[in-house]
């Protein structure tokens, strides 16, 4: 397969000039996007218009001061060195579970949203975005490098930009190159294979930390918005309630959900996969025991919707609860069996 990766380099002053988060006393009921724990016992949220906020429990969080107004979509961590990205291409870096937070790299002029970030360890890491935004680090933030991965697009697509490089040169082949490029909405890592979701029907997998790239077929043309792996199946969720299940080696299977509500995330827990989507769904499948036409109907697939129709964007376990970040606050996800 054809792959393709251009590599610029930009470096940057760690602490970029930034206004503060606007400090919101119902910060914790606002539209929350992503979480994170980088103790054992404690909890990072991260939302709109810079939202930042540490908590251990449903009801203790409190909002941190950050050098962002922009909204803040997907937080990470490694040990108690966390990144958040977002909007304007912002990159937020703490170094003390959450505490206190630093610029390390923005551009507003770009108009596009950071949507995922993930770390490999406390140097090495990735962020990626709208219109095939792609970045990567080695330095732990310090600097970053813009990538531009071709093998992402259709294949028809890789095609047409071959005869744009022939017929009219490098240059224009990289513009138009970053303006085909879909977006990419999540990074997922087990530790051996990095995987990506995104747009069009865009899934990939990466054996050398999305340096290069292999799009992974399926007959499906909507975006992605989660990728994960559970046991040996790999497992993608998108628009319009499409989730999609792959034992190794075999063909993909669809699980219907009798809803056509967007899904957000997913997550792998008690050997059960939670589907948090759009308008209050939350579908937890038993995955390793399902039917071969699974629908909400089988005893292996149990979907709610919960009574105010709140979208569920994330999920994690602490402290014995299931803690979630909605388009209202943090909440309880209690669909867990």
């Amino acid at each position: 397969m054809f792959k393709h990766l251009i590599s610029l380099s930009l470096c940057f002053s760690c602490t970029v000039l930034a206004q503060d988060a606007i400090q919101a006393k119902l910060a914790n009921e606002s539209i929350l996007l992503d979480i994170t724990a980088p103790t054992a016992d404690s909890y990072v949220v991260v939302g709109e218009r810079g939202h930042v906020l540490l908590g251990q429990t449903l009801t203790d969080s409190v909002q941190v001061p950050v050098p962002t107004k922009a909204t803040l979509t997907a937080v990470t961590h490694v040990g108690e060195r966390l990144w958040a990205v977002g909007h304007d291409h912002s990159i937020l870096h703490s170094i003390d579970a959450g505490q206190t937070w630093v610029s390390q790299y923005e551009d507003a002029g770009k108009e596009r949203p950071f949507l995922d970030v993930l770390f490999f360890d406390e140097l090495h890491g990735v962020v990626a975005g709208a219109y095939g935004s792609f970045m990567r680090t080695r330095d732990g933030g310090q600097t970053w490098q813009k990538e531009l991965h071709a093998s992402l697009l259709h294949p028809d697509d890789i095609a047409y930009l071959e005869e744009i490089r022939e017929l009219d040169g490098e240059e224009f082949y990289l513009d138009e190159l970053s303006s085909i490029l879909p977006h990419l909405n999540r990074l997922s890592y087990d530790g051996t294979t990095l995987y990506l979701a995104g747009e069009a029907g865009m899934l990939a997998k990466s054996v050398n930390a999305g340096e290069s790239w292999e799009r992974i077929d399926i007959d499906y043309e909507g975006s992605f918005f989660d990728i994960i792996t559970a046991g040996d199946k790999l497992i993608a969720g998108g628009l319009r309630g499409n989730l999609f299940i792959q034992s190794q080696g075999e063909s993909w299977t669809q699980v219907d959900l009798c809803h056509t509500s967007s899904i957000n995330s997913l997550l792998h827990y008690n050997e059960q996969l939670t589907v948090m989507s759009n308008n209050g769904y939350i579908a937890t499948i038993d995955y390793a025991n399902l039917d071969t036409d699974p629908s909400c109907n089988d005893p292996q697939v149990t979907v709610i919707q919960n009574a105010n129709k709140v979208t569920v964007m994330n999920a994690l376990p602490l402290n014995n609860t299931m803690i979630a970040v909605t388009s209202q606050g943090i909440a309880s996800l209690v669909n867990q069996k």
